[in-house]
């Protein structure tokens, strides 16, 4: 053995207690009774390192073989003991820590005609990159939010980086070898193939992963609005109540001047007391209180735009959740509202808002005035000029998963003046 192997020796012990660190710190493990076990059995495995890396004439291959089992397989024992478990994510981390330190080889070969040197450098790359990391994930303080993060990835994921990380191996490697042709039928070829694979996998998790954000954008919006609606209802619910508590106070007045035939001085008072009554007065009456309180909202919000909501008929209090009356009438609401506000000439505009239940179902139909082209397919789902497609459509798809929800239909119409969306839902005999 050489100086270089004793260096080699030293930076792959240094390598390892580092990825060790790492693990511990990104992936959360609990530290062992007997980590230290576990430590000294790792600095004995890495041992025939040199002794493999050089291949000696007294070495039989046979004895080469064991030794190599015993530094390959001896590490993955040794993280077992460190992290007190023996688990899937303990074999993902033994594997990929097989591949940088490889490739920098590859590299490095390229370069450096000294096999031993080459070891050497890749291992001190290795170390520093990862010594890199541990500080930046300390100094910046964001090693449990890099743990959240890898802790919520998808496992295929990890499998796609793991298989890629090898074919990359394969091919720097393809790179140092002189029967590259042979090489290149019998282990790039194939690869190749499978990254084509692999890359429409992860194409394909990305995907999913979109999805999973914009479902969680869409119920986010929905629970702000709910959440605005009924500390809505609350504050009303809560002046009320004031308003209550001093009302017999206020009869024993009205009684008082009634009394002395103060005729004058009672009207004066009522008008006083409507004048501190800050109950907001309801602009409509749509037989749900909480409703009400969603319309008067909208409505407010409505006249920003030059615009007024009109509302016919009568909205269920069974048969419905208050939640999903919200978003059926929250979205396509603000839907209309939107709508509306693409005109620029500032004449009032209306939108209508009809409701009803009979036999069971709950009907509903919104229509307002457009000002853009507006295609729609199917009758279920639109596209629009609108510049922001990817968060577009959210109100929209927001209503259809609640219909379906209770087993109903809807339908989306428009021509070149107006929008209408018809729905009808089964009300739930339960909740009757």
């Amino acid at each position: 053995m050489t100086i270089i192997s004793y260096f080699v020796l030293l930076a792959n012990i240094l390598e390892q207690f580092l990825i060790v660190k790492l693990s511990k710190t990104v992936c959360d493990f609990k530290s062992s009774r007997i980590r230290y076990l576990g430590y000294f059995l790792l600095i004995l495995v890495m041992l025939p390192g040199p002794i493999i890396m050089i291949k000696p004439d007294f070495c039989s291959k046979e004895l080469l073989m064991i030794l190599q089992l015993v530094y390959f397989f001896g590490r993955l024992a040794s993280y077992s003991i460190i992290f007190k478990e023996f688990s899937l994510r303990v074999l993902y981390i033994f594997l990929l820590t097989m591949l940088p330190s490889q490739i920098y080889l590859n590299i490095c070969i390229a370069f450096i005609d000294n096999y031993e040197l080459c070891n050497l450098v890749s291992f001190i790359v290795d170390s520093l990159i990862i010594a890199f990391i541990l500080i930046y994930l300390k100094s910046k303080k964001i090693d449990i939010v890099a743990r959240k993060v890898i802790s919520s990835l998808p496992k295929k994921l990890y499998i796609n980086v793991l298989l890629i990380s090898y074919i990359a191996v394969i091919f720097v490697m393809g790179e140092n070898k002189p029967d590259h042709e042979l090489y290149y039928k019998r282990y790039i070829l194939p690869c190749m193939i499978g990254l084509i694979i692999f890359a429409f996998s992860i194409i394909k998790i990305s995907i999913s992963e979109a999805e999973k954000k914009t479902t969680i954008d869409m119920l986010s919006k929905q629970m702000e609005n709910e959440i605005k609606y009924y500390e809505k209802i609350n504050t009303i619910y809560g002046e009320f109540r004031s308003f209550r508590h001093d009302f017999k106070n206020h009869i024993i007045c009205l009684s008082s001047l009634i009394e002395a035939n103060e005729k004058d001085k009672a009207l004066e008072y009522i008008d006083e007391i409507e004048k501190l009554s800050s109950v907001e007065k309801k602009q409509f009456n749509t037989g749900n209180i909480i409703i009400d309180a969603l319309m008067n909202d909208k409505n407010d919000r409505a006249s920003t735009v030059n615009t007024k909501i009109v509302f016919s008929g009568i909205v269920p209090t069974t048969g419905i959740s208050n939640v999903d009356l919200c978003i059926i009438m929250a979205n396509a609401i603000d839907n209309a509202i939107e709508a509306c506000g693409k005109d620029t000439s500032g004449k009032q505009k209306e939108i209508n808002v009809k409701a009803s239940f009979q036999q069971g179902y709950f009907f509903f139909t919104i229509t307002n005035p457009i000002y853009e082209s507006v295609e729609i397919k199917n009758h279920k789902t639109i596209a629009t000029t609108k510049s922001d497609k990817e968060h577009h459509g959210f109100g929209v798809s927001n209503i259809l998963r609640t219909v379906k929800k209770y087993d109903g239909e809807a339908e989306l119409s428009s021509d070149d003046k107006q929008f209408t969306l018809d729905l009808n839902l089964a009300l739930k005999s339960e909740e009757i």
